[in-house]
């Protein structure tokens, strides 16, 4: 029997030998098999003493060869987790729910905006000039934006009627 670990939620998904490996993770819905994916073969016939064989994919093949990933990994997931500590709001990963990271924030002026302005409200949903918070996933590397806090609470106050008080 072969152990496959899930690349995004590290879930252990068993594979028996003669059936068709998992091509998307029953856990996370994303795909298996490419890059990050390892693969641990056990044997139940070894002895307890040995130690169970190793089949490793992708970049972890390749860092494992040159040296040193395991050190590499485990600052790189250090560093995850102080600017996680650091930040006021950690979303989910849309894509495999990791913690995103805040990277930065961009500003859109008037000139670049075009505000739609629905019957129901009278006015534009939002206008500019209003700034986005950017996230990265530190694992699959997805970007997503939200509308920063000082926009938040502008967009509140106008479809609350209360933006002039």
């Amino acid at each position: 029997m072969a152990v496959v670990v899930c690349p995004w939620c590290q879930s252990e998904i068993p594979h028996e030998e003669g059936e068709e490996p998992e091509k998307y993770c029953p856990v996370c819905e994303n795909e298996i098999g490419g890059y990050r994916t390892l693969t641990f073969g056990i044997d139940d016939s070894e002895d307890e003493d040995e130690e169970p064989a190793a089949q490793f994919t992708g970049t972890e093949a390749e860092d494992l060869r040159l040296g040193g990933s395991n050190e590499a990994l485990l600052r790189f997931e250090e560093t995850v987790e102080r600017v996680l500590d650091e930040q006021e709001t950690v979303p989910e990963c849309p894509q495999c729910r990791e913690y995103m990271l805040e990277a930065g924030e961009l500003a859109v002026p008037a000139a670049f905006f075009r505000p739609r302005t629905p019957e129901a409200l009278g006015k534009a949903v939002l206008e500019a000039p209003f700034s986005i918070t950017l996230y990265v996933c530190p694992s699959c590397f997805t970007v997503q934006q939200s509308l920063a806090e000082q926009g938040r609470l502008d967009l509140a106050r106008r479809l609350s009627g209360t933006e002039n008080l």
